[in-house]
C-alpha cells in the first residue's frame, strides 16, 4: 500500500536531498514500526482469525511508539567493546597489589591492563548514544 502526505514548504525549505531521503526512510521505518505494533495489539484483542485494526489501535500503537521506542540491536563491535571493557577493568584489578608493584613485568602488565580498560571505557562513554 502505498502511502502519501504532504508537509508544508516552509518547514522543508533548506533541506537538501540527502536530507530528504533520510527524512522519508524515518518515516517509512516509523510507520512500519507503528502497524507492526497495531497488529501486535490488534492480535491480543481479537479471538478471531481475521484482522481489524481500527483507528483507536493505529492511536495506541503511536503512543506506544513514542513512550517505549524499539531499541537498535547492538552492533557485534560494540558489544566486543563491552565485555574487553569489563575483562580488562577485572584485570586490572587483580593485578592491583602494591606489594607486587617491585617487579618490572608488573607494573608494566597492570599498565597496559589499566590503560586498555580506560580507553575502551572512555570510547563506549562518547558513542553512548550509539550503543542503546
Amino acid at each position: 500500500m502505498k502511502i502519501e502526505f504532504d508537509i508544508p514548504e516552509e518547514k522543508v525549505n533548506g533541506l537538501h536531498d540527502p536530507g530528504k531521503r533520510e527524512l522519508l526512510k524515518r518515516c517509512k521505518k516509523w510507520t512500519e514500526d507503528i502497524i507492526d505494533e497495531a497488529a501486535r495489539i490488534e492480535s491480543s484483542r481479537n479471538e478471531t482469525d481475521e484482522p481489524d485494526i481500527t483507528a483507536a489501535i493505529i492511536n495506541e500503537a503511536t503512543l506506544h511508539e513514542r513512550r517505549f521506542p524499539l531499541k537498535r540491536k547492538i552492533n557485534w563491535r560494540v558489544k566486543l567493546t563491552q565485555i574487553g571493557a569489563f575483562i580488562t577493568t577485572l584485570v586490572t584489578g587483580s593485578l592491583l597489589d602494591t606489594e607486587k608493584f617491585n617487579k618490572t613485568s608488573h607494573v608494566v602488565w597492570f599498565l597496559v591492563f589499566f590503560f586498555l580498560a580506560i580507553a575502551s571505557t572512555i570510547y563506549l562513554t562518547f558513542n553512548s548514544e550509539q550503543n542503546g
